[in-house]
Order: structure tokens, then sequence, then C-alpha cells
């Protein structure tokens, strides 16, 4: 049996609607908020990737429990990184500089049936709150450079991530784009979680 909803039904339906739709963009909002919803809220990350003229821009935030100290720490041991991060197969201080290092790199990175193994020597700047890097050798990106910056803010501490990258090889934009965002959301997954564990450590 059909059941026919005046207008007066369709008001309050509509309504209805609207609440919870209201419901729904204030959660998410939350959710993006340190400490707003639970304990594990403060590590909630934010990644953004957009692409213009085959340059790819990634922007991402997250916030951690842990000190600015415990996050540069584990941001600067370059050498230990394959350890908590198993894409990169491995990551070699080729020297140590005023102020940085030079770091070689090689990840794989797989999406379905896209595979690809990436190439870097970074240049790297370490200073205070922040860790910016730029890669020398050309090999998979006409253009790698980025940043890490940390602050505190209030008891969280907050990382900023940014990427820019134009690479050497052709892949289908949205494919591209894809892989970015997972990677960079997998990539302060893992750092979060390397940031805990040494913190709980005391190291």
């Amino acid at each position: 049996m059909d059941l026919v909803m005046g207008p007066h039904g369709r008001q309050q339906a509509a309504a209805g609607r609207a609440r919870a739709w209201r419901l729904v963009c204030l959660l998410a909002a939350l959710a993006m908020m340190p400490g707003t919803l639970g304990a594990d809220a403060p590590t909630a990350a934010r990644v953004d990737v957009t692409e213009g003229g085959g340059v790819y821009r990634v922007t991402a935030a997250f916030a951690v429990m842990e000190t600015p100290e415990d996050v540069m720490a584990v941001l600067t041991d370059y050498a230990r990184i394959p350890e908590f991060m198993p894409d990169v197969q491995s990551s070699t201080v080729l020297e140590r500089t005023a102020g940085g290092a030079v770091v070689e790199q090689v990840a794989v990175s797989k999406f379905m049936l896209f595979s690809k193994r990436v190439h870097l020597v970074l240049d790297v700047r370490e200073d205070a709150g922040s860790l910016r890097f730029k890669d020398r050798c050309g090999r998979s990106f006409t253009t790698y450079d980025g940043a890490w910056i940390v602050s505190e803010h209030d008891s969280l501490t907050v990382v900023d991530y940014e990427l820019t990258a134009r690479p050497v090889f052709e892949v289908p934009a949205f494919v591209l784009k894809r892989l970015l965002k997972r990677d960079a959301a997998q990539l302060i997954d893992r750092l979060k979680t390397e940031i805990t564990a040494r913190a709980a450590r005391g190291r």
C-alpha cells in the first residue's frame, strides 16, 4: 500500500533530512579538529592532492600528543626509515651537511596494476621546527621538493606536510592523484605509530 504524504508531512521529512545532513557535516568537521571526538581524534589526518599542468601538490596535516622533539627525532632518523616505512626499500645518508644531510632513497609504490620504483637523492635542510627537502638527481621526478613543519598548539604537536612533484613517467592524472593521496595517508599513519612508540620508550 502506498502512503501519500501531505504538505505538512513532506515539510517534516525535509526538515528531518536537513537535520540529519547538518549532523553528518558537523561530525565530519569535528573529526578534523584535534581533541573533539575521543582519544583517537588528535591523530586524525587531512590529506589533499591537486594537479595542474602535470605538477602535483600534496598538502597534509595531523596532530599528535607527543612533543615536537619526538616528532623531529623520527623525521630526521633517515637511516632507519625502512624499518617503519615498508615501501621504502633503502634510505642511506650519503653525507652530513651544515644544518642537514644528503639522503638517497629507493621506494616502490603500487596501486592496482600500477607499480613504480622511485629513486631520490634528497638535499635535506633541518631548521628549528621544520625539515625541507629537494630531489637533486631527477631520475624519477623533474620536480620533487617539500617540507615538514612542526609546531606546538596547546597540548598538541601539529605537523604540516607539503610536497610539489612533477614525475618523469607518464601516469593518468586520476591514478597518480589517488596514489599520492593514499601514500601520504599511509606515510602519516606509520609516522604517528613510530612517534608514539619511540616516545613511550623514552627515546
